[in-house]
Parts: structure tokens; sequence; C-alpha cells
């Protein structure tokens, strides 16, 4: 079986509305890659984001030594890297972040996110055949992240 890992960002998304993207891509498990699991919309603030998940019966892990705001110790992320790997084989997965849009909207598009600047190309690294950056507007995009621009 090949694993595949959806990524996500939260941006600023009703909870509803967000559930119903994880849903339409059959998510049972988000993985928070954010260094800090805070927002200024209390619904994606860790504890709280964790609890209404599992109310929905999906599962939820705080993966800090994947996030972009702080540079990691690469032992660190080697270890999230893993353990997404390993939950991703078992469960549909999706990595979260805060950034909703992946992408930028230059001429050239850049990476505009850590998921696709530098957790991508790591998780590429241990096998994971597909990664699918799930939209905003529910749409997905699948591409090769080794060609984007990326200051990560």
């Amino acid at each position: 079986m090949q694993t595949k890992i959806y990524t996500i960002g939260h941006g600023r998304h009703e909870f509803k509305d967000f559930l119903e993207l994880l849903r339409k891509y059959g998510v049972g498990f988000v993985c928070d890659v954010r260094s800090v699991a805070r927002s200024r919309w209390p619904q994606f603030n860790g504890m709280v984001l964790g609890e209404l998940l599992r109310e929905e019966g999906i599962g939820y892990e705080h993966l800090p030594e994947c996030g972009g705001r702080t540079r990691p110790k690469p032992e660190d992320l080697a270890w999230g890297i893993d353990r997404m790997v390993e939950i991703a084989s078992e469960t549909p997965t999706v990595l979260m972040c805060s950034e909703s849009h992946p992408l930028s909207q230059h001429k050239v598009p850049r990476a505009n996110c850590h998921r696709i600047g530098m957790l991508a190309p790591l998780l590429r690294g241990k096998g994971v055949a597909r990664i699918i950056h799930i939209l905003p507007d529910g749409r997905s995009l699948e591409l090769d992240e080794s060609s984007v621009v990326s200051i990560w």
C-alpha cells in the first residue's frame, strides 16, 4: 500500500467548514504541524481543536517538532516526520497549519507554507507516494514540491 498524506491550512474557516473539508477527503487524523498550537480563531487552539475533532471521531496530535516558525533540531524534525508517516500508514491523515494557501499568487508560484517547502520533500524522502494539498475552496492540488521556489 502506498502512503498518502493530505495537507490543509485552517485559515479563517469556521469549524463546521473545516470539518466538511476533512470529511470530503475522508481524513481520520489531524497532525497539527504548527510550532505552537495557538490561533486568533479559538476553534483552532490546540486543546479546543483536539476536543472538537475527537467529538467528530477524528484523531488529533500536535507535532511542534514539525513547525515552521521555529527551526527544529534535525533529530526532532526527523522524529516528527517518522511519526506522521506512522500515523498515515494506519489512517487517512492531514497535516495542518494556519496558512490556507500552500502556494503564493506570484507569476511563478512560491511555497507559501512550510507544508510544501519543508515537510513535503522530507515526507517524499520517507516514501510517501502522494501528497495532496487541500485548498480552502475544497479543490486539491498535487505537484512536485521540489520544483517550487521556497524559503524553507
